[in-house]
C-alpha cells in the first residue's frame, strides 16, 4: 500500500500505469488517434483506465481540475507546440538535438500532470476491477467537457458522438483487461 501514498513525482502508481500501459504500440496508436482526431486529453483518459483498473469511478469536477488544466494548457502544450514547431524533416542536428530535448521536458511536464491528478485521487482503495467502470470513467472524463483541444475549448466535446469514441474507448479497455 505505500504506492497509494506516494507523494513524490517519480512515486506514483498512476505514472507506472501510464508508462507500462503505453508502452503497447496498439494503445499508443489508440490515444494518439483519441487525441488527434477527436481532441482527446490523452492524461485524462489515461487516469480513466487507470481508476476503471483500481475498480474506482471518475469523481473529479471540471473546477477541482483547474490546476490540472492550467498545467496542461500553460506547460504540457506549450512544450508540445514548440517541439512541433521544430520539423524534422528539414532541421539541422542541432534544431533536432532540441527539439529531444523539448520531447524529454514535455514528458516530464506530463508526469507531473499525471502526478496531479494521482494527487486528486488520494485514499482510493483497490475494488474489484471491471471492464464496465472503465468504460464509465471513460465517459465520464469526455462528459466533464475535459478535452485537449488545441484551437477549439471544451465545448467542442459537445459534438463528439459517443459512438463514434465508444469502439475505441472499448479498445482500450480490451487492452486494459488482456494485460
Amino acid at each position: 500500500m505505500a504506492a497509494q501514498c506516494a507523494t513524490e513525482v517519480d512515486d506514483n502508481p498512476l505514472w507506472s500505469f501510464a508508462l507500462a500501459f503505453y508502452a503497447s504500440k496498439d494503445v499508443q496508436e489508440l490515444l494518439l488517434k483519441l487525441q488527434n482526431d477527436y481532441q482527446q486529453d490523452t492524461l485524462l483518459v489515461l487516469t480513466a483506465l487507470w481508476l476503471g483498473q483500481q475498480g474506482q469511478p471518475w469523481q473529479l469536477s471540471h473546477s477541482q481540475l483547474d490546476g490540472y488544466f492550467t498545467w496542461r494548457q500553460q506547460v504540457v502544450w506549450a512544450l508540445r507546440a514548440t517541439r512541433k514547431a521544430i520539423s524534422k524533416d528539414n532541421a539541422s542536428a542541432e534544431q533536432l538535438a532540441l527539439r529531444q530535448q523539448i520531447q524529454k521536458d514535455e514528458i516530464r511536464a506530463e508526469q507531473i500532470a499525471l502526478h496531479q491528478l494521482y494527487l486528486l485521487h488520494t485514499g482510493l482503495t483497490c475494488q474489484a476491477f471491471s471492464s464496465q467502470q472503465v468504460l464509465e470513467n471513460l465517459f465520464s472524463q469526455v462528459r466533464l467537457g475535459q478535452t485537449a483541444c488545441r484551437q477549439t475549448g471544451p465545448d467542442q466535446t459537445a459534438d463528439i458522438k459517443k459512438e463514434a469514441l465508444g469502439p475505441l474507448f472499448q479498445q482500450l479497455a480490451d487492452l486494459l483487461i488482456s494485460q
